[in-house]
């Protein structure tokens, strides 16, 4: 899951995206709120979450881009991530600062639904399947202005019937945040992280842990401890390829610009290339298509990097409000999938309204 620091708390500026002159296949809003996830399904679908006035929702949409169903729990909170089959949904994110686990039938109902509680605030929790009907949901909050406050990670092993059968927790001194879980056929979890040491700025990193929670090795994404920096999103690509992206503060004369940026690793932990991008943003997902191109979403104005993998080089932005300024906008993308039909799906906000679209990936 994705797409969820300190970015998620930004209050949206008043100033709209003028759509008279965008190259969009499709769009639509919900209502107020944020669009979190977005996931094309098997039968040629996609699904979409977040937070609807203030209520986990997730919402169907079948081939033609027409509602099949929509749900939206009792609780308050959001759901942050989401998985899904041919027999079910399972929606995860956060209620009243505990974990939130849900199942979803095909019809739009609620099979069952558990929040689970730990000893610091979970705001949002991203979800990964591991096979054989079971997923790893780790809670995480979002690093605050308390230096003095620890913060751990939430681990929690479960099946589609609901069934905890394990969980576990990463606990330290310093405050740690994960936006995204990986697990790859080995049962190795690979995370995006955020920490933030007492006395310093945040900084970006991505480790990998073995299925018991044994820490194999962290890599730090940044360049200076004096700047922020921010980890949004991993992918895992083949066997051995991983890329990050997030934000990195770059100095200037008046103070600092986010620039977002875009990292290649190995399994192992080595760093390869590191690339950044868009000034005035943050990548906020990742998506590689089955040609291996990659795509970048950032954040402000749903500007989408296109990306050799190999070296990181750009093939071309691909912009989809033709008027739209990122220094200053109400429109935010937290996430991207690709459509049956290779085109680029995409979750976020605009205006303040839950908000999903499809764009052509040329």
């Amino acid at each position: 899951m994705r797409n969820f620091i300190a970015f998620l708390l930004l209050v949206p500026l008043i100033v709209s995206c003028k759509k008279e002159t965008d190259n969009i296949i499709w769009q639509r809003s919900f209502g107020s709120g944020n669009a979190l996830f977005i996931k094309a399904t098997s039968d040629s679908g996609f699904v979409g979450c977040g937070e609807l006035n203030s209520k986990p929702y997730l919402v169907k949409l079948s081939r033609e881009k027409s509602t099949l169903f929509d749900f939206t729990s009792e609780k308050d909170g959001l759901f942050s991530s989401g998985w899904s089959d041919d027999s079910c949904f399972i929606a995860a994110g956060s209620s009243n600062n505990n974990m939130l686990l849900t199942r979803i039938n095909n019809n739009g109902n609620q099979v069952w639904d558990t929040t689970i509680s730990g000893s610091f605030k979970i705001s949002v929790t991203n979800l990964c399947y591991t096979g054989g009907g079971k997923f790893l949901a780790v809670g995480s909050s979002i690093p605050d202005t308390d230096d003095s406050k620890a913060v751990a990670l939430m681990f929690i092993w479960f099946d589609t019937t609901g069934q905890i059968i394990k969980n576990d927790s990463i606990t330290g001194t310093d405050i740690i945040s994960a936006s995204q879980v990986i697990v790859d056929n080995s049962g190795n979890i690979y995370l995006a992280l955020t920490r933030k040491n007492k006395g310093f700025k945040a900084s970006a990193s991505v480790a990998k842990y073995n299925s018991n929670l044994e820490e194999l090795w962290e890599e730090k994404i940044y360049n200076n401890t004096d700047y922020t920096a921010i980890c949004n999103d991993i992918i895992l690509t083949g066997s051995d390829s991983l890329y990050a992206t997030g934000m990195i503060e770059a100095y200037r004369t008046s103070g600092t610009l986010d620039n977002s940026f875009m990292a290649s690793l190995s399994t192992s932990g080595k760093l390869g290339w590191k690339k950044y991008f868009e000034n005035s943003n943050s990548g906020s997902a990742l998506i590689s298509n089955d040609s291996d191109v990659l795509f970048m979403l950032n954040r402000n104005c749903f500007i989408i990097s296109k990306l050799d993998p190999y070296s990181g080089t750009v093939m071309g932005p691909i912009r989809m409000f033709n008027e739209c300024n990122s220094y200053n906008t109400d429109a935010f993308g937290t996430d991207i999938d690709i459509f049956y039909d290779r085109n680029i799906l995409v979750a976020g906000s605009t205006g303040g309204n839950f908000y999903l679209a499809i764009k052509p990936s040329l």
